[in-house]
């Protein structure tokens, strides 16, 4: 793991009192009377040369700035078409309304237009998942005509997936503008999203959905106290925090509460989920479904077959089939109501469940397979917006400094302002949840298998619902999908290379 932001961060603590949140509050990385982090023993007259080059770098908030020069694209019109049906705000935002999100998603539409000069028209289409095939007509059919009507393409994850294999996309991994570098696209995103030689769509911050998506674990701090059990944030820092930590941990927390000798929503337990979340542990654990091949491009992941695959399945499959584990589509509920030591779920469940919520909790990154795998891992669901230019936009550049530029501003406006509306706190390095939070948004997985699913036999299920059943017999359940899918990916990668044909 690179770390970026938090190598940034610890780099604004060494010149910065104090970490500020884009609304404006401040809290303290120190106790009164200690020295800062870096602080040298005599005060010296000015800065030296390094910290006001590293002062230049750092906006009033201490936020790490972009090196986009400065730009005149002479009111150029960019048009996005968007997907309408998104869960949370993204897009257009037409006013401020005091709305800490909303608000964040205004200035930073206001500062893209100010800083590069250009106007924004947002145009809206359906295109969830029941809708891809809607909003890649509207594109196809523009493309088609060659009247260059969208510029940028921001979409719903799998309907970008079909725009690339339908060639309606650009590749953008040499342009002059975006700097994948940046704290503000993840680490992940080229190792995993290239595709031969080409990245056909970006996301990250620049997507406030990429950041409501993120899977986690929540705590309820209280219980676990109760239950005289750690939270395990030590753990995580320490890279101990696994799956078998995990059912450790929940292992005796079932209580029948109402006494009626079955378990049911009404009781207590040490984790709850639903069926679907179960991706987060074959990601979280370090698994693949597809990954690059330098003779194929892309193949279905040995991960898929592999006894690592088995012996996680072994792990979880027969825990949640205990009563300590409540897995239901009311799943949320117990730990709502602060009846449950953990849950896992993605990161808007704090904003649209427990903003009033009375419990004291949370968040953790999913844990890893085992003490041996180097890093966490984070699968986003489905609903998170990719971006990518349009094969027959006639000012491609501009929509490429417009992506960084976006990207850029969401990192120091919507980014901290989510944080604060799910966690209900300012941004603060000092404190352990942002830190968390970090680590759960640095480690986002950019999962091919999952953007393609629909050519590739729904692959993101076939897993979940082998845990969901229980199945013991996962080698020779995958060993039975892998002809079929095997022939799926071939006629996958032969419409995506139409894309090098016309990128020539």
């Amino acid at each position: 793991m690179k770390r970026k932001f938090i190598a940034l961060t610890l780099a604004a603590m060494m010149l910065l009192p104090a970490f500020a949140g884009c609304a404006g509050g401040t809290e303290n990385a120190k106790e009164d009377g200690d020295p800062a982090v870096g602080e040298v023993a005599e005060p010296t007259a000015g800065e030296t040369p390094e910290e006001e080059a590293a002062d230049e770098n750092l906006d009033a908030n201490g936020y790490l700035k972009d090196d986009l020069p400065e730009l005149d694209f002479g009111a150029q019109n960019v048009t996005v078409l968007y997907w309408s049906d998104v869960e949370n705000a993204e897009f257009e935002v037409e006013e401020l309304n005091g709305e800490i999100v909303n608000d964040a998603i205004f200035q930073r539409n206001l500062d893209v237009e100010d800083r590069l000069n250009v106007k924004y028209t947002w145009i809206g289409t359906p295109g969830n998942n029941g809708s891809k095939d809607k909003y890649v007509a509207v594109a196809q059919a523009s493309v088609a005509a060659g009247d260059g009507a969208y510029d940028i393409y921001a979409a719903y994850s799998r309907t970008i997936g079909a725009s690339v294999v339908n060639s309606l996309t650009r590749p953008l991994q040499d342009s002059q503008y975006i700097d994948y570098a940046k704290p503000w696209w993840p680490d992940n995103l080229l190792e995993e999203s290239m595709i031969h030689d080409r990245l056909y769509f970006v996301s990250g911050d620049i997507s406030t959905n990429v950041l409501h998506m993120m899977y986690c674990i929540y705590y309820n701090k209280q219980l676990l106290e109760d239950y005289n059990l750690p939270v395990p944030t030590d753990e995580v820092f320490a890279g101990t925090w696994t799956v078998d930590r995990l059912v450790e941990l929940t292992a005796d927390a079932y209580t029948d509460l109402n006494g009626n000798g079955k378990q049911d929503i009404n009781d207590r337990f040490g984790f709850t989920i639903t069926d679907f979340h179960n991706d987060a542990f074959y990601t979280g654990s370090g698994l693949k479904l597809v990954e690059k091949d330098p003779d194929t491009v892309l193949k279905i992941s040995e991960d898929f077959y592999s006894e690592k695959a088995v012996d996680l399945l072994a792990k979880i499959g027969p825990w949640e089939a205990t009563d300590t584990v409540y897995q239901a589509g009311d799943y949320e509920t117990p730990f709502t109501e602060g009846r449950a030591l953990f849950n896992v779920n993605r990161a808007h469940y704090a904003s649209k469940a427990l903003r009033d919520s009375e419990l004291t909790y949370g968040i953790l990154p999913v844990p890893k397979y085992d003490e041996n795998q180097q890093n966490y891992r984070t699968v986003m669901g489905n609903p998170i917006t990719l971006y990518a230019v349009s094969r027959d936009s006639a000012v491609p550049d501009v929509d490429e400094a417009v992506l960084e530029c976006m990207a850029s501003e969401a990192y120091r406006l919507t980014t901290p302002a989510i944080f604060e509306n799910n966690m209900k706190k300012k941004y603060s390095i000092s404190d352990v949840n942002a830190q968390m939070y970090d680590i759960v948004r640095e480690t986002v997985s950019f999962e091919l298998g999952r953007f393609f699913n629909q050519y590739l036999s729904d692959i993101t299920d076939i897993y979940f619902r082998a845990v969901v059943q229980n199945n013991q017999n996962w080698a020779s359940t995958s060993e039975k999908q892998r002809k079929v899918l095997n022939k799926q990916i071939e006629k996958l990668v032969e419409k995506i290379m139409k894309n090098e044909e016309l990128d020539g």
